[in-house]
């Protein structure tokens, strides 16, 4: 609601260009990096058991692919969380939950939406450049 809030007072006057950005995580259990949720867990002090744990759970996971009666090759999958697991969802937050902007934005399970409002446009596009990178380095370091 903040941010329908903030987009119908800058939506008021009229000299305020808008730019609404919309980041859809939905893929994001696929590519969680195991070592930067092993610095999540760190940082947030999680206890050394059940870090252990969670990337036993991870580590050495596999998947195949069926189709009808034909079974692909097992592959051992170095990256994400599984799904329809309670852990994965979890993890996902704790990965992104540090992600935060200085402008108006909101958070809702694997979505992101950030509003930049301003009277010149090299702004806003200085503004969202620089939010598209910070969601880059936040998921990847």
């Amino acid at each position: 609601m903040k941010v329908l809030q903030e987009l119908f007072v800058a939506a008021d006057c009229s000299q305020d260009i808008i730019r609404v950005l919309f980041v859809d995580f939905s893929k994001a259990l696929d590519v969680i990096d195991h070592n930067v949720l092993l610095n999540k867990f760190i940082s947030k002090n999680i206890p050394e058991h059940i870090i252990v744990w969670s990337l036993e759970f991870l580590n050495g996971h596999k998947q195949f692919v069926k189709t009808g009666n034909s079974v692909s090759k097992t592959a051992v999958v170095g990256a994400g969380t599984p799904h329809g697991t309670v852990s994965g969802p979890n993890d996902f937050k704790l990965v992104i939950n540090d992600l935060t902007f200085n402008t108006c934005y909101a958070k809702y399970v694997d979505d992101t939406t950030v509003l930049s409002v301003s009277w010149l446009l090299m702004m806003l596009h200085f503004r969202l450049q620089q939010i598209i990178y910070y969601i880059g380095l936040t998921i990847m370091e």
